[in-house]
């Protein structure tokens, strides 16, 4: 008969146990068990908990995005992040810049709404407007960002207005250096 090291036994059924968990929905209680693993750097699991880690981590994010709680979805991605050797950390990266920007459209909209243009107030409005116009789109909402800009466009404040219909129409697109050009000589001057 083998002797079985209690340990490695043990770490063994605690990675089970975590994909149970998560196969069951438990996903926090997976992620905790995944991550202490993960952790681990003497740990035989470690590579399988990273993974774990990275899946449980992604599910919670994208079903707390779903539920409209981008700021849940920031922290467990954060939480994930911390650990070292987590899988797929690029694709977690993404998710939490989904994630704010699914919490900056919050705040510019929170900011549209609260709509007290005071003296020179206007300014801070326009912008409001155009920034949550121009980040509407990258969440796939165009035609709420339509919406904004219209918003913005008809508001009765007309000095508003107008700053609105001036970033709308201005170009807002990154500069792209060009091909650089060889340096031109005259013929016989080499």
């Amino acid at each position: 008969m083998t002797a079985i090291d209690p340990l490695q036994h043990g770490l063994g059924r605690r990675i089970d146990q975590a994909r149970r968990l998560a196969e069951t929905g438990d996903l926090d209680a997976a992620a905790a068990i995944f991550a202490e693993l993960a952790a681990d750097a003497g740990a035989p699991d470690q590579a399988d908990a990273a993974l774990g880690l990275s899946v449980v981590a992604e599910r919670m994010a994208e079903q707390l995005l779903a539920e409209g709680e981008p700021g849940q979805a920031a922290d467990v991605l954060l939480q994930a992040l911390s650990v070292g050797g987590v899988a797929d950390a690029a694709r977690l990266r993404v998710l939490l810049g989904i994630a704010h920007l699914e919490m900056a459209c919050g705040e510019f909209a929170g900011a549209v709404e609260e709509g007290r243009w005071e003296e020179g107030g206007a300014e801070t409005g326009a912008l409001a407007i155009e920034l949550l116009a121009r980040t509407l789109p990258l969440r796939g909402r165009d035609a709420d960002a339509e919406t904004v800009w219209r918003y913005g466009l008809d508001h009765p404040d007309r000095v508003l207005a107008e700053q609105v219909r001036l970033r709308l129409t201005r170009d807002v697109r990154p500069a792209v250096p060009g091909p650089v050009a060889a340096p031109v000589t005259e013929p016989g001057t080499d």
